[in-house]
């Protein structure tokens, strides 16, 4: 469910000092993947043509990240993952739309947009295009669980691009994500209720950095803030730590070129890094 709305915030949020560790190394190649807001993320731009699959783990109704990369790159491969969608479960929505239309509870343009919903699902999610639906866990509990393992397994890939948007359980995968870590290219993930889970989140990002190193940070304004200045929900950009950019680190954010506010409603957070 999508947090209320704050207050517009425009002075800066400070990041703490004991996260000083994620502040961002600045790379002058990033771009924007997908939508203008909410569903676009911030990548460099490099990774599009070495990427061999993108695996799309959270898709919902918003694949226009996964539209945008094969565009750039096409004929690129896509699994995407997602156990709250299917063609059925369209197909149902616009069958309950059309029944409260005629009972007056929804308009006849939420009817539409469903049914533009469906024919996108159908046309994208085809050939090299593909919808598992399943959810990413770090185990079996449900039929419909894959773990990373079973995901890495469906495919020979050693260029593999990961977007993680898995609403929480990004923290049960970072191991899994360590283990398949040669063959990633590069990936983003939004990391949530990053106050409630500081240990939890700290932890994650200090361990991805064995391998991976952050070059793009970005506050989702749709999240609250906590007490001490951090954002709750955090979209964090990873390349292997081989390829990068240098040691100078990015001190404030969003970056005017390429971030954009999820909300459009609301002003895109303000980040600063307090470094030494």
């Amino acid at each position: 469910m999508t947090p209320a709305p704050q207050e517009k915030q425009a002075d800066p949020f400070v990041i703490p000092a004991s996260l000083n560790f994620m502040a961002p190394s600045v790379d002058d190649s990033l771009c924007r993947v997908g939508g203008t807001h909410d569903g676009g993320y911030v990548i460099p731009r490099s990774l599009i043509a070495e990427t061999d699959l993108l695996v799309s783990m959270g898709v919902s109704e918003n694949w226009s990240f996964d539209e945008h990369f094969r565009r750039l790159h096409p004929g690129l491969r896509i699994h995407a993952y997602d156990h709250t969608i299917s063609r059925t479960a369209f197909v149902r929505r616009v069958g309950v739309g059309v029944a409260k239309m005629l009972l007056g509870r929804v308009s006849r343009a939420e009817v539409a947009r469903r049914v533009r919903l469906l024919k996108a699902y159908e046309a994208f999610f085809a050939g090299d295009v593909r919808h598992f639906q399943e959810r990413i866990h770090d185990r079996i509990d449900r039929r419909r669980d894959a773990t990373l393992d079973k995901v890495f397994a469906r495919t020979d890939s050693r260029n593999v691009f990961l977007k993680i948007d898995i609403e929480g359980c990004e923290y049960r995968i970072v191991d899994p994500i360590l283990r398949h870590a040669d063959r990633v290219v590069g990936m983003v993930i939004e990391f949530h209720d990053t106050h409630r889970l500081r240990d939890v989140f700290a932890d994650s990002i200090r361990k991805l950095q064995e391998r991976f190193s952050i070059v793009h940070v970005h506050a989702n304004n749709y999240g609250g803030v906590a007490p001490d200045g951090l954002p709750e929900y955090l979209e964090v950009t990873f390349v292997p730590t081989s390829r990068c950019p240098g040691d100078d680190k990015r001190r404030t954010l969003p970056v005017p070129s390429v971030d954009a506010p999820n909300n459009p409603h609301r002003s895109d957070y303000v980040l600063a890094f307090d470094l030494p």
